[in-house]
């Protein structure tokens, strides 16, 4: 599966933590969601990375996320 296009990054604060959501589409069109613990690392050469969010929306609440994306989220959280 290959990623053809980032719709839109939201960034939402879960229990001190940031998550990070990406709404993506495929090659084929399909919409899909990633959820993944924003994080930093540690380069070979002793930089720092962290990941570009400045194009990033940030949710202070559940509720201001799409309907869609937010029954979407309520499940993966119910599952955890």
């Amino acid at each position: 599966m290959k990623i053809s296009n980032v719709e839109a990054k939201y960034i939402l604060n879960l229990k001190n933590r940031q998550v990070v959501v990406e709404e993506s589409r495929n090659e084929k069109g399909e919409k899909i969601y990633s959820f993944y613990v924003l994080t930093s690392a540690k380069l070979s050469n002793g930089e720092d990375w962290n990941e570009d969010l400045s194009n990033a929306k940030t949710i202070e609440k559940r509720e201001d996320l799409p309907e869609n994306l937010r029954k979407i989220l309520r499940n993966v959280l119910s599952s955890l």
